[in-house]
């Protein structure tokens, strides 16, 4: 009897098993596919100190979340070319994307002051500031949202400078040579005599060292010196006049947005500013040492005279004017940013 009352015990057990099996495995299945999974293409090579930021914010989201939201990075130009990514997520082909919106300045007037005034802002938080604390990031996300993007935030950063392969020790060194620039550089660089051609940064390198170009913008002095730049540019021009403060911003489409559960949104929104601080503080650290690196490289630092930096700002001060007649969201911008200006004592 206490054999079969044993048996009749474990019979119960193992139906019971092969009960909640099925219940367990359902349940894990549920739970997998509530995992959120998003793609991102971004705007820098795999070996810089941004794509690092990049990776960083993803680790950070899907620790933050738990693990219910997974972003999968995508390397430049490998979905879409660089310059066709706000296209993309417009239409859904990807959920987000981390773009310089110089880019589109061609349809986004707007982003000459958004994304890198030429002798505009003379530092990270005076940009920073107005976005956060002047009204900037209601502004830009009004005007993305009616393109169906969501603006979720940008990562700023300080002067580029200029990488040439021959040296310039003055503005009109710059007359006839062939340069890389995009955005309100672009137009900056051709009113001082320079041949502008817009390419992808991840296209800047290569382009040098074919001579289709004489000198570039391309990123940060650390981005620049990951990717090599001391080996087919022996001279780095400063300061950085066309981009003395540079903005690349997160954006997401919209319909991807808004499924999000609310404590989502937040949570991206709260990495991607983390990512914004840690790009700012990293780039602005790691730009004295490498620095130092390009010149144990063997480049040559020059720096433009003053005078030439003053001549400089009157030329960028026509293209401000010529970009905030371009729309009406361009002149609103840019007059907020002026009185922002004046009273940190840029303008007078």
């Amino acid at each position: 009897m206490k054999i079969r009352n044993t048996i009749g015990f474990f019979a119960v057990l193992i139906v019971l098993g092969l009960l909640v099996m099925p219940v367990i495995s359902s349940s894990n299945a549920h739970a997998a596919d509530k995992v959120i999974k998003w793609r991102m293409q971004v705007l820098w090579d795999a070996a810089t100190l941004p794509y690092k930021i990049e990776k960083t914010f993803v680790d950070r989201v899907k620790e933050l979340s738990d693990g219910r939201m997974e972003i999968k990075i995508f390397a430049p130009g490998s979905l879409v070319p660089t310059n066709q990514m706000l296209d993309a997520i417009q239409k859904g082909m990807f959920e987000m994307t981390k773009q310089y919106e110089g880019y589109d300045i061609g349809r986004l007037p707007h982003a000459a002051f958004t994304s890198a005034l030429p002798c505009g802002f003379t530092n990270t938080w005076q940009l920073d500031t107005w976005f956060w604390a002047r009204g900037g990031i209601d502004m830009i996300r009004e005007e993305y949202k009616k393109m169906g993007v969501y603006y979720l935030a940008p990562t700023i950063y300080d002067e580029e400078p200029i990488h040439s392969k021959t040296p310039m020790k003055s503005i009109d060194d710059m007359k006839g040579k062939k340069g890389r620039f995009v955005g309100a550089a672009g137009k900056f660089m051709n009113k001082l005599g320079a041949r502008v051609t817009p390419m992808a940064t991840a296209e800047v390198y290569s382009a040098l060292e074919k001579g289709v170009i004489d000198f570039a913008d391309r990123g940060g002095l650390p981005a620049n010196y990951d990717v090599g730049l001391y080996e087919v540019a022996k001279y780095i021009i400063l300061p950085g006049i066309h981009q003395p403060v540079t903005a690349t911003y997160y954006a997401a489409n919209l319909k991807a947005w808004n499924k999000l559960p609310k404590d989502i949104q937040a949570i991206l929104e709260c990495a991607a500013r983390e990512a914004a601080a840690d790009l700012f503080q990293l780039n602005k650290t790691r730009s004295l040492e490498a620095l130092k690196k390009f010149k144990e490289k063997g480049v040559e630092v020059i720096y433009l005279p003053e005078a030439d930096t003053m001549k400089a700002r009157k030329v960028a001060m026509e293209v401000w004017e010529e970009y905030a007649n371009k729309s009406p969201f361009a002149r609103k911008v840019f007059d907020s940013q002026k009185a922002w200006m004046k009273e940190l004592g840029l303008l007078d």
